[in-house]
């Protein structure tokens, strides 16, 4: 997995690569936990490059978005694959995240 870190005013873009597996996500949780704690507070992920979403991957995002309310920021979610929708959808996640289909409607969502 790897990711990159990109910052658009007061939002940090979040670009993620290859699978989000029970090996990967503890090193990409930990990383996002620690931009939060830097408050970083105004978080996009985007996901155009992920290849296969686990279910350690959805802990994680559950995770990180009560942190981010915590501090009454936000977390968009954008370019989720269909799958990766039906995964939220299907789980009841789906009314935890804003969700955009492109960084340039995350960036707008993600200040609202």
């Amino acid at each position: 997995m790897e990711i990159q870190e990109k910052y658009h005013g007061e939002s940090t873009i979040v670009d993620l690569v290859g699978k989000l597996d029970a090996s990967t996500t503890p090193v990409v949780e930990a990383r996002i936990i620690k931009m939060i704690q830097e408050g970083k507070k105004y978080l996009i992920l985007d996901f155009g490059k992920v290849t296969y979403l686990a279910s350690s991957g959805l802990r994680m995002l559950l995770l990180v978005v009560r942190q981010i309310q915590k501090l009454e920021g936000s977390l968009v979610l954008c370019t989720l694959t269909p799958t990766m929708l039906d995964t939220l959808e299907v789980t009841g996640f789906l009314p935890y995240f804003k969700l955009a289909s492109s960084t340039e409607e995350a960036l707008k969502l993600s200040l609202d």
